[in-house]
Order: structure tokens, then sequence, then C-alpha cells
């Protein structure tokens, strides 16, 4: 089957951009899961381009899968978003959020009449248990949704499973998974408050024997792993950023003192240095903080370095 190649800027129709300040997520909630969904394959991702080349079109994409069901690529797609959908619930709750989804509260109407679209039907998309794969935003919906279960904020969540090649110069050696996980929210009022893309690649991977073959249960035994990578790092984005022990609290104060006008010149220069390395001690501590936080929610050392981009001798001290 001839595959197709998708561009992947505007993939999901309610990202319109990246909020530059992380809000405050423990603030917005509860929180309402409105929708968490996936690819049903496992294509291959082309950094160059920012593409993949799938073979989900709507009608090749049942076809395919009728024909590879026996690869796990295609077999395991709806264990893959469970999984993730389930993560993504429990890890909110570590990171002191409360969660209203399916599993919590099944009778809201705006999980029982979300509805699904004619290509939902022929399997383009994976919803988890419990949802409708909604692929793009409705302020009265979300309204509704907030004012019935009493949720202050409303997420929509979109998983795709994807994989790379690893190269060793110019020759390749191997196949690695990837995960991009979109995360858009409003407030309880309809106002966007998240818009964020997080993404991670295995360092595992799994050696090509041919240039189609490989062992491709290993490359689906990749992706919890990096489910559990992209929602740390969403959450010590949105639900870390408002504890109030939070180094980001503290503000670097400039002190004023009278000086001779001669002297202030001279002075000048180094003042300027003073302020460069307060603002760097502050955003040191910040991150400090953060890691220290993701640390005692049970992460790794080497998760926090990457999250947070301190070293992991750093985080260690």
């Amino acid at each position: 089957m001839k595959k197709l190649i998708f561009s992947l800027f505007g993939v999901i129709p309610f990202i319109y951009g990246c909020a530059s300040i992380p809000v405050a997520l423990n603030e917005y909630s509860p929180v309402a899961i409105m929708t968490v969904y996936s690819n049903p394959s496992v294509p291959w991702y082309d950094e160059k381009s920012n593409s993949e080349s799938v073979e989900d079109g709507i009608l090749s994409g049942a076809v395919n899968r009728l024909i590879n069901k026996k690869n796990p690529e295609h077999e395991e797609r709806q264990e893959r978003i469970n999984q993730a959908s389930a993560l993504l619930s429990e890890k909110m709750r570590e990171f002191g959020l409360e969660v209203i989804d399916p599993t919590t509260n099944p009778e809201v109407s705006a999980y029982k009449n979300a509805g699904s679209g004619f290509t939902d039907y022929l399997g383009n998309t994976v919803p988890a248990q419990g949802y409708e794969a909604i692929t793009s935003s409705n302020g009265k919906r979300n309204r509704s949704l907030c004012k019935e279960s009493g949720a202050k904020s409303v997420l929509y969540v979109n998983f795709r499973f994807q994989k790379v090649m690893v190269k060793e110069g110019v020759h390749n050696k191997g196949v690695a998974a990837r995960v991009v996980m979109s995360v858009f929210g409003t407030d309880e009022n309809g106002k966007r408050i998240i818009n964020k893309e997080y993404k991670a690649v295995s360092e595992d991977y799994a050696d090509l024997v041919k240039s189609s073959n490989w062992d491709k249960e290993k490359v689906v035994s990749l992706f919890p792993d990096l489910e559990n990578k992209v929602i740390s790092h969403f959450l010590a984005d949105y639900a870390l950023s408002g504890d109030k022990d939070s180094s980001s609290t503290f503000k670097a104060t400039a002190i004023k003192v009278n000086r001779p006008i001669i002297e202030s010149k001279q002075t000048e220069a180094a003042s300027d240095d003073q302020k460069t390395e307060s603002l760097e001690d502050a955003l040191l501590a910040e991150k400090k903080a953060t890691a220290k936080k993701l640390l005692e929610r049970g992460m790794s050392v080497k998760e926090a370095s990457e999250i947070t981009g301190l070293s992991e001798e750093e985080i260690a001290r």
C-alpha cells in the first residue's frame, strides 16, 4: 500500500500557538480531562522535514491495519493509549491535582455525548478507554463540562507514537521509539491556559537486521518510559509552578545606595554584572527546587536532569 507523507505542522486543530509563561495548574484544579487519544499505528518520523510517513489515509489506513493486524505496532494500539491515559491521571494526582475523568465521573454528559467523526469510525484515531477522540476544542462544551462537573479547567491530550531511525554516521543501525504529547487546556470560561507539545526519544533501540527487519516488540516496549517522561515534563512545567515553597516566588531586589557622582559611573558596569548574577542564582535555585520536587515524586536523578536542564551532579549535591 502506498504510503502518504504528512507534515506535522497543524496536525491538531486546537494547537494555535504556545503560551510563553506556564500557568500554575493547581490554581485551576479540579481539572477535567476531556479527551485522550492517539494515532493507531507507529509511523516513521523524519526530523529534517518534521513529517511522518504513515499508512493511515481515510481508507488505506483501515486496509493496512487489516493486513498488518499481527504487527504489535497495530495490535497493541489500544493498550498503548489506555496506559498513557491511566498514567496521565495517576501522575496528575501525584502532583497534587484533583482530576475528573470518565473513571471518576462517567455520568458527565460531555463524556457521553461527545460523539465520533467519520474518520474515527474508520479507526484513524484511537481514544483511550472511556473517552471519545475529540480533535478540536469547543468553548461552549468546555464551559458546560466545568459547570456540570465542578471543574475549573479542561484538558485535551493527544499522544503520537512514532519510530525513528538510529544512525551511525551515514549508516542506519537501529530503530528507536518516539512520543509526542500535545496538551491544550482552557479555564472554566473557555479561555486558553495551556497549549504545549512535549517530545521524547528512547535511548535504547532495536538493532536493524535488514532494511525492513527489526524487533518491533522491543520498540513498542519502549513507549511506557517515554510516556512517563513527557507527562512528567508537562507536570513539572504546570503543576510545580504554583508551589508556595518554590524558589520561583523569590525575586532579586535592587538595593539603592547613595554614592558620589564620580564613583557611580565606575560602579555602573559592576552593578549590571551583579544583577545578572542575581538573576542566574535565582534561576538556578528555581531549577534545583523543581528537581528536588521531582525526586520526591519518585523520578530518577537522570529524569530530573533531562527536565530541568541541570547536570546529574548538580542535582545530587
